[in-house]
Protein backbone atom coordinates (compact mmCIF):
# COMPACT_ATOMS: atom_id res chain seq x y z
CA UNK A 1 0.00 0.00 0.00
CA UNK A 2 2.68 2.64 0.66
CA UNK A 3 4.65 1.42 -2.39
CA UNK A 4 1.75 2.29 -3.98
CA UNK A 5 0.75 6.04 -2.57
CA UNK A 6 4.18 6.29 -3.61
CA UNK A 7 3.70 5.86 -7.08
CA UNK A 8 0.85 7.73 -7.17
CA UNK A 9 2.21 10.77 -5.87
CA UNK A 10 5.40 10.30 -8.06
CA UNK A 11 2.80 10.21 -11.17
CA UNK A 12 1.17 13.38 -10.06
CA UNK A 13 4.42 15.57 -9.50
CA UNK A 14 5.34 13.94 -13.48
CA UNK A 15 2.10 15.35 -14.83
CA UNK A 16 2.05 18.93 -13.34
CA UNK A 17 6.19 18.82 -14.89
CA UNK A 18 4.82 18.49 -18.44
CA UNK A 19 1.35 20.93 -17.66
CA UNK A 20 3.53 23.84 -16.89
CA UNK A 21 6.42 23.91 -19.88
CA UNK A 22 3.36 23.45 -21.71
CA UNK A 23 1.93 26.67 -20.82
CA UNK A 24 4.68 28.20 -20.65
CA UNK A 25 5.23 27.45 -24.53
CA UNK A 26 1.96 28.73 -25.66
CA UNK A 27 2.86 32.24 -23.92
CA UNK A 28 6.35 32.27 -25.47
CA UNK A 29 4.37 31.05 -28.87
CA UNK A 30 2.12 34.01 -28.10
CA UNK A 31 4.28 36.84 -27.26
CA UNK A 32 6.30 36.76 -30.37
CA UNK A 33 3.12 36.95 -32.37
CA UNK A 34 2.17 40.20 -30.33
CA UNK A 35 5.67 41.57 -31.34
CA UNK A 36 5.68 40.81 -34.91
CA UNK A 37 3.30 43.51 -35.49
CA UNK A 38 5.17 46.70 -36.74
CA UNK A 39 4.61 50.05 -35.20
CA UNK A 40 3.58 52.95 -38.25
CA UNK A 41 6.63 54.49 -39.99
CA UNK A 42 6.63 58.28 -39.19
CA UNK A 43 6.72 59.07 -42.70
CA UNK A 44 3.39 57.20 -43.43
CA UNK A 45 1.57 58.74 -40.30
CA UNK A 46 2.65 61.91 -41.98
CA UNK A 47 1.37 61.27 -45.31
CA UNK A 48 -1.91 60.54 -43.91
CA UNK A 49 -2.16 63.82 -41.65
CA UNK A 50 -0.70 65.98 -45.10
CA UNK A 51 -3.59 64.27 -47.17
CA UNK A 52 -6.32 65.22 -44.08
CA UNK A 53 -4.56 68.76 -44.07
CA UNK A 54 -5.37 68.89 -48.24
CA UNK A 55 -9.29 67.11 -48.07
CA UNK A 56 -9.77 69.71 -45.08
CA UNK A 57 -8.43 72.62 -46.98
CA UNK A 58 -10.19 72.12 -50.50
CA UNK A 59 -13.62 71.19 -48.13
CA UNK A 60 -13.05 74.70 -47.01
CA UNK A 61 -12.22 75.87 -50.18
CA UNK A 62 -15.25 74.55 -51.55
CA UNK A 63 -17.52 76.01 -48.61
CA UNK A 64 -15.77 79.70 -49.20
CA UNK A 65 -16.80 79.54 -53.22
CA UNK A 66 -20.20 78.15 -52.13
CA UNK A 67 -20.60 81.28 -50.08
CA UNK A 68 -19.38 83.75 -52.41
CA UNK A 69 -21.45 82.32 -55.21
CA UNK A 70 -24.49 82.84 -52.58
CA UNK A 71 -23.56 86.13 -51.59
CA UNK A 72 -23.21 87.28 -55.55
CA UNK A 73 -26.34 85.65 -56.43
CA UNK A 74 -28.09 87.80 -53.47
CA UNK A 75 -26.24 90.29 -54.55
CA UNK A 76 -27.52 89.91 -58.31
CA UNK A 77 -31.02 89.40 -57.13
CA UNK A 78 -31.04 92.41 -54.45
CA UNK A 79 -29.85 94.59 -57.54
CA UNK A 80 -32.62 93.32 -59.61
CA UNK A 81 -35.00 94.35 -57.49
CA UNK A 82 -34.04 97.27 -56.86
CA UNK A 83 -33.57 97.94 -60.80
CA UNK A 84 -37.21 96.40 -60.59
CA UNK A 85 -38.35 99.35 -58.00
CA UNK A 86 -36.94 102.11 -59.71
CA UNK A 87 -38.20 100.86 -63.10
CA UNK A 88 -41.74 100.76 -61.25
CA UNK A 89 -40.96 103.84 -59.51
CA UNK A 90 -39.91 105.95 -62.34
CA UNK A 91 -42.95 104.90 -64.23
CA UNK A 92 -44.95 106.32 -61.05
CA UNK A 93 -43.51 109.25 -61.68
CA UNK A 94 -44.01 109.61 -65.15
CA UNK A 95 -47.35 108.78 -65.09
CA UNK A 96 -47.47 111.88 -62.45
CA UNK A 97 -45.80 114.10 -64.41
CA UNK A 98 -48.21 112.94 -67.82
CA UNK A 99 -51.05 113.34 -65.50
CA UNK A 100 -49.87 116.82 -63.86
CA UNK A 101 -48.90 118.39 -67.51
CA UNK A 102 -52.91 116.91 -68.93
CA UNK A 103 -53.86 118.93 -65.27
CA UNK A 104 -51.94 121.91 -66.24
CA UNK A 105 -52.63 122.08 -69.96
CA UNK A 106 -56.80 121.84 -68.96
CA UNK A 107 -56.54 124.80 -66.25
CA UNK A 108 -54.18 126.87 -68.86
CA UNK A 109 -57.21 125.92 -71.53
CA UNK A 110 -59.49 126.95 -69.06
CA UNK A 111 -57.99 130.13 -68.08
CA UNK A 112 -56.99 131.16 -71.77
CA UNK A 113 -61.09 131.18 -72.26
CA UNK A 114 -61.71 133.55 -69.02
CA UNK A 115 -59.52 136.96 -68.69
CA UNK A 116 -57.51 136.37 -65.67
CA UNK A 117 -57.22 139.18 -63.13
CA UNK A 118 -53.65 140.76 -63.03
CA UNK A 119 -50.70 139.23 -61.47
CA UNK A 120 -49.33 140.25 -58.72
CA UNK A 121 -45.42 139.60 -58.27
CA UNK A 122 -44.64 139.06 -54.37
CA UNK A 123 -43.56 142.48 -53.12
CA UNK A 124 -40.68 143.25 -50.43
CA UNK A 125 -41.14 145.55 -47.92
CA UNK A 126 -38.60 148.41 -49.97
CA UNK A 127 -41.28 147.81 -52.76
CA UNK A 128 -44.02 148.31 -50.96
CA UNK A 129 -42.87 151.06 -49.27
CA UNK A 130 -41.88 152.53 -52.94
CA UNK A 131 -45.54 151.82 -54.58
CA UNK A 132 -47.34 153.53 -51.12
CA UNK A 133 -44.88 156.69 -51.78
CA UNK A 134 -45.44 156.39 -55.68
CA UNK A 135 -49.24 156.45 -54.87
CA UNK A 136 -49.47 158.98 -52.79
CA UNK A 137 -49.57 162.27 -54.61
CA UNK A 138 -51.85 160.53 -57.07
CA UNK A 139 -54.35 160.09 -54.42
CA UNK A 140 -53.43 163.25 -52.04
CA UNK A 141 -54.80 165.25 -55.35
CA UNK A 142 -58.06 163.57 -55.17
CA UNK A 143 -58.80 164.03 -51.29
CA UNK A 144 -62.20 166.10 -51.19
CA UNK A 145 -62.39 169.23 -48.92
CA UNK A 146 -66.16 168.43 -48.06
CA UNK A 147 -67.04 165.25 -49.35
CA UNK A 148 -70.60 165.58 -48.66
CA UNK A 149 -70.99 168.17 -50.91
CA UNK A 150 -68.48 167.31 -53.17
CA UNK A 151 -69.21 163.65 -54.01
CA UNK A 152 -71.90 162.70 -56.34
CA UNK A 153 -73.64 158.86 -56.96
CA UNK A 154 -74.23 157.53 -60.03
CA UNK A 155 -77.76 158.94 -59.85
CA UNK A 156 -76.74 162.23 -59.31
CA UNK A 157 -74.35 161.63 -62.10
CA UNK A 158 -77.52 161.06 -64.64
CA UNK A 159 -76.73 156.90 -64.21
CA UNK A 160 -74.09 154.70 -64.83
CA UNK A 161 -73.75 153.74 -68.83
CA UNK A 162 -70.48 151.92 -68.61
CA UNK A 163 -69.48 148.88 -69.15
CA UNK A 164 -71.51 146.24 -67.14
CA UNK A 165 -69.00 143.11 -65.80
CA UNK A 166 -71.12 139.46 -66.38
CA UNK A 167 -72.34 137.80 -63.68
CA UNK A 168 -70.19 135.07 -63.74
CA UNK A 169 -67.00 137.11 -63.42
CA UNK A 170 -68.81 139.69 -60.79
CA UNK A 171 -69.21 136.77 -58.22
CA UNK A 172 -64.86 135.56 -58.55
CA UNK A 173 -63.79 138.95 -57.62
CA UNK A 174 -66.16 141.61 -56.50
CA UNK A 175 -68.03 142.32 -53.79
CA UNK A 176 -68.04 142.61 -49.99
CA UNK A 177 -66.21 138.96 -49.36
CA UNK A 178 -63.25 140.19 -51.87
CA UNK A 179 -61.45 142.91 -50.56
CA UNK A 180 -57.96 143.82 -51.28
CA UNK A 181 -55.17 146.96 -50.61
CA UNK A 182 -55.13 149.51 -53.25
CA UNK A 183 -51.41 150.04 -53.14
CA UNK A 184 -51.33 146.17 -54.49
CA UNK A 185 -52.58 147.49 -57.65
CA UNK A 186 -50.08 150.18 -59.73
CA UNK A 187 -52.63 152.99 -60.10
CA UNK A 188 -52.05 155.86 -63.09
CA UNK A 189 -54.04 158.73 -64.11
CA UNK A 190 -56.11 158.72 -67.14
CA UNK A 191 -58.58 161.54 -67.94
CA UNK A 192 -57.64 162.93 -64.55
CA UNK A 193 -58.75 160.14 -62.57
CA UNK A 194 -56.68 157.38 -60.85
CA UNK A 195 -57.09 154.85 -62.52
CA UNK A 196 -56.20 150.80 -61.85
CA UNK A 197 -56.50 147.12 -62.61
CA UNK A 198 -58.09 144.12 -60.75
CA UNK A 199 -60.24 140.90 -61.57
CA UNK A 200 -59.38 141.29 -65.40
CA UNK A 201 -60.74 145.37 -65.43
CA UNK A 202 -59.86 148.52 -65.45
CA UNK A 203 -61.54 151.13 -62.91
CA UNK A 204 -61.06 154.92 -62.84
CA UNK A 205 -62.05 156.59 -59.58
CA UNK A 206 -64.42 159.83 -60.74
CA UNK A 207 -65.31 160.49 -56.87
CA UNK A 208 -62.98 162.28 -54.60
CA UNK A 209 -62.16 160.58 -51.27
CA UNK A 210 -63.40 161.51 -48.02
CA UNK A 211 -61.01 164.06 -45.71
CA UNK A 212 -61.98 162.15 -42.81
CA UNK A 213 -60.33 158.72 -44.35
CA UNK A 214 -56.61 158.22 -43.29
CA UNK A 215 -54.15 159.94 -45.20
CA UNK A 216 -52.74 156.40 -45.98
CA UNK A 217 -55.84 154.53 -46.71
CA UNK A 218 -54.61 153.03 -49.67
CA UNK A 219 -52.10 151.59 -48.39
CA UNK A 220 -53.64 150.11 -45.18
CA UNK A 221 -57.09 149.81 -45.02
CA UNK A 222 -59.39 146.67 -46.84
CA UNK A 223 -61.58 148.08 -50.09
CA UNK A 224 -63.78 146.21 -52.89
CA UNK A 225 -65.60 146.82 -55.24
CA UNK A 226 -69.88 146.38 -55.47
CA UNK A 227 -72.48 147.44 -57.54
CA UNK A 228 -75.22 149.20 -55.81
CA UNK A 229 -78.57 150.27 -56.61
CA UNK A 230 -77.62 152.70 -60.06
CA UNK A 231 -73.74 151.40 -60.60
CA UNK A 232 -70.36 150.63 -59.32
CA UNK A 233 -69.08 151.96 -56.44
CA UNK A 234 -65.97 151.43 -54.31
CA UNK A 235 -66.24 150.62 -50.81
CA UNK A 236 -63.40 150.92 -47.57
CA UNK A 237 -64.16 148.67 -44.58
CA UNK A 238 -63.01 151.42 -42.30
CA UNK A 239 -65.54 153.53 -43.19
CA UNK A 240 -68.77 151.46 -44.37
CA UNK A 241 -71.29 154.21 -45.14
CA UNK A 242 -69.11 155.66 -47.45
CA UNK A 243 -68.84 154.77 -51.33
CA UNK A 244 -66.85 156.38 -54.13
CA UNK A 245 -68.16 156.36 -57.65
CA UNK A 246 -66.39 154.55 -60.23
CA UNK A 247 -66.41 153.39 -63.97
CA UNK A 248 -65.50 150.20 -64.91
CA UNK A 249 -63.68 149.17 -68.35
CA UNK A 250 -63.28 146.21 -70.32
CA UNK A 251 -59.11 145.75 -70.66
CA UNK A 252 -59.31 145.93 -74.79
CA UNK A 253 -58.22 148.49 -76.99
CA UNK A 254 -56.97 152.40 -75.38
CA UNK A 255 -58.00 151.04 -71.94
CA UNK A 256 -55.19 148.93 -70.95
CA UNK A 257 -55.95 145.78 -72.93
CA UNK A 258 -53.78 142.89 -74.14
CA UNK A 259 -50.13 144.44 -73.23
CA UNK A 260 -48.74 141.20 -74.77
CA UNK A 261 -50.86 142.73 -77.95
CA UNK A 262 -49.83 146.19 -77.33
CA UNK A 263 -46.60 145.01 -77.19
CA UNK A 264 -46.22 142.66 -79.71
CA UNK A 265 -47.44 145.93 -81.95
CA UNK A 266 -43.84 147.75 -81.08
CA UNK A 267 -41.29 144.75 -81.64
CA UNK A 268 -38.57 145.60 -84.32
CA UNK A 269 -38.05 143.75 -87.68
CA UNK A 270 -34.43 145.37 -87.73
CA UNK A 271 -33.65 147.13 -84.31
CA UNK A 272 -30.08 148.10 -85.41
CA UNK A 273 -31.46 149.73 -88.18
CA UNK A 274 -35.10 150.96 -86.78
CA UNK A 275 -33.94 152.41 -83.09
CA UNK A 276 -32.78 155.62 -83.08
CA UNK A 277 -30.99 156.91 -79.62
CA UNK A 278 -31.65 160.51 -78.28
CA UNK A 279 -28.80 162.17 -79.76
CA UNK A 280 -30.02 160.52 -83.47
CA UNK A 281 -33.23 162.25 -82.51
CA UNK A 282 -31.75 165.88 -82.11
CA UNK A 283 -31.54 165.60 -78.32
CA UNK A 284 -33.55 164.98 -75.50
CA UNK A 285 -36.06 168.30 -74.91
CA UNK A 286 -38.12 166.47 -72.27
CA UNK A 287 -38.77 166.56 -68.88
CA UNK A 288 -35.76 165.56 -66.59
CA UNK A 289 -36.52 163.95 -63.45
CA UNK A 290 -34.91 166.04 -59.71
CA UNK A 291 -31.51 164.53 -58.81
CA UNK A 292 -33.09 163.77 -55.13
CA UNK A 293 -35.87 161.81 -56.61
CA UNK A 294 -33.44 160.34 -59.41
CA UNK A 295 -31.80 158.32 -56.77
CA UNK A 296 -34.37 156.68 -55.10
CA UNK A 297 -36.34 155.13 -57.85
CA UNK A 298 -34.02 154.92 -60.86
CA UNK A 299 -30.54 153.92 -62.00
CA UNK A 300 -29.47 149.83 -62.30
CA UNK A 301 -29.66 149.36 -58.73
CA UNK A 302 -33.23 150.20 -59.14
CA UNK A 303 -34.92 146.91 -61.25
CA UNK A 304 -38.58 146.12 -61.86
CA UNK A 305 -40.64 144.32 -63.94
CA UNK A 306 -42.48 145.78 -66.32
CA UNK A 307 -45.68 143.81 -65.79
CA UNK A 308 -46.32 145.38 -62.47
CA UNK A 309 -47.25 148.74 -64.09
CA UNK A 310 -49.58 148.99 -65.92
CA UNK A 311 -49.53 149.72 -69.47
CA UNK A 312 -51.73 152.68 -71.64
CA UNK A 313 -51.08 153.40 -75.68
CA UNK A 314 -50.46 157.24 -75.72
CA UNK A 315 -49.38 159.15 -78.81
CA UNK A 316 -49.29 155.45 -80.71
CA UNK A 317 -46.48 154.81 -77.75
CA UNK A 318 -46.53 152.35 -74.43
CA UNK A 319 -46.67 154.54 -71.53
CA UNK A 320 -46.50 153.39 -68.03
CA UNK A 321 -46.03 155.02 -64.31
CA UNK A 322 -43.12 154.23 -62.45
CA UNK A 323 -41.24 156.21 -59.65
CA UNK A 324 -43.75 159.06 -59.56
CA UNK A 325 -43.36 159.66 -63.80
CA UNK A 326 -44.73 158.53 -66.74
CA UNK A 327 -42.65 157.29 -69.37
CA UNK A 328 -43.24 156.49 -72.79
CA UNK A 329 -41.42 153.72 -75.02
CA UNK A 330 -40.56 155.48 -78.09
CA UNK A 331 -38.12 152.97 -79.45
CA UNK A 332 -39.41 149.88 -80.43
CA UNK A 333 -38.14 146.43 -78.70
CA UNK A 334 -35.50 144.05 -80.53
CA UNK A 335 -36.37 141.05 -81.93
CA UNK A 336 -34.65 138.93 -80.72
CA UNK A 337 -35.70 139.65 -76.86
CA UNK A 338 -37.67 137.19 -75.50
CA UNK A 339 -41.37 137.19 -76.31
CA UNK A 340 -42.65 137.91 -72.87
CA UNK A 341 -39.53 139.77 -71.91
CA UNK A 342 -42.09 142.69 -69.69
CA UNK A 343 -43.17 139.79 -67.31
CA UNK A 344 -39.84 138.01 -66.75
CA UNK A 345 -37.10 140.47 -67.08
CA UNK A 346 -35.68 143.12 -65.07
CA UNK A 347 -35.61 146.26 -66.10
CA UNK A 348 -34.36 149.46 -65.04
CA UNK A 349 -34.28 152.98 -66.20
CA UNK A 350 -30.95 155.20 -66.63
CA UNK A 351 -30.14 158.97 -68.03
CA UNK A 352 -27.10 158.08 -70.06
CA UNK A 353 -25.36 159.81 -73.42
CA UNK A 354 -27.92 162.78 -73.23
CA UNK A 355 -31.45 161.36 -72.45
CA UNK A 356 -33.13 158.71 -70.75
CA UNK A 357 -33.31 155.10 -72.18
CA UNK A 358 -34.86 151.87 -70.91
CA UNK A 359 -32.50 148.84 -69.92
CA UNK A 360 -32.77 144.96 -69.63
CA UNK A 361 -30.35 143.25 -67.96
CA UNK A 362 -30.75 140.14 -70.14
CA UNK A 363 -29.35 142.28 -72.89
CA UNK A 364 -27.59 144.84 -71.39
CA UNK A 365 -25.91 145.97 -74.49
CA UNK A 366 -29.36 147.47 -75.81
CA UNK A 367 -30.80 150.81 -74.37
CA UNK A 368 -34.41 151.96 -75.51
CA UNK A 369 -34.90 155.21 -75.87
CA UNK A 370 -38.15 157.06 -73.41
CA UNK A 371 -39.41 160.26 -72.55
CA UNK A 372 -40.26 161.13 -69.31
CA UNK A 373 -42.92 162.90 -68.05
CA UNK A 374 -44.35 164.44 -64.59
CA UNK A 375 -47.05 162.65 -63.30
Amino acid sequence: MKALGIITTTALFLLLALAVPSDARQDQQEKPQKQEQPAKPPKQEQQQQHEQRQAKGQQDQQQKQQHQQQAQADKQQQQHEQRQAKGQQDQQQKQQHQQQAQTDKQQQQRSAQQPRPQQVRMQTSQEQHRQQVEQQPVWQERRAHNWQSEHRDWQQRGGYNGYRIPEDRYNGYFGPSHAFRMYSYPVVVVGGYPRFQYGGFAFSVVDPWPEYWANNWYANDDVYVDYSGDGYYMYNRRYPRDRIAISVYEQQGEQQGDERGEWQERRAHNWQSEHRDWQQRGGYNGYRIPEDRYGDYLGPDHTFRMNSYPMVMVGGYPRFQYGGFSFSVVDPWPEYWSNDWYNNDDMYIDYSGGGYYLHNRMYPQDRIAIAVSSS
